[in-house]
């Protein structure tokens, strides 16, 4: 188990690659570019950019580890519990 030190450190490094893949994913819609070839004097280049879909998956993924994360911490483990009758 870790310690509730290592747990605040790793909840702020998922806080901030959050917000990376906000602002990403704030651009990839406002922009709509998805790739672009640069060409100058001493060559030629081309990016292309990430797609909404995998950026949109990260996020979720993130999301739900941060919230992980912050049960740990608050010591409320599972949220809901499935029962089945026999």
């Amino acid at each position: 188990m870790a310690t509730s030190a290592a747990l605040k450190a790793r909840l702020a490094k998922r806080n901030a690659s959050l917000a990376i893949l906000e602002a990403t994913y704030d651009e990839l819609i406002s922009s709509g570019v998805l790739s672009y070839r640069f060409d100058s004097t001493e060559g030629e280049q081309q990016t292309k950019r990430r797609e909404l879909s995998e950026v949109k998956k990260q996020m979720d993924n993130l999301v739900a580890e941060i919230e992980s994360i912050e049960r740990k911490l608050s010591g409320s483990g599972l949220v809901m519990l499935g029962l089945r009758r026999r």
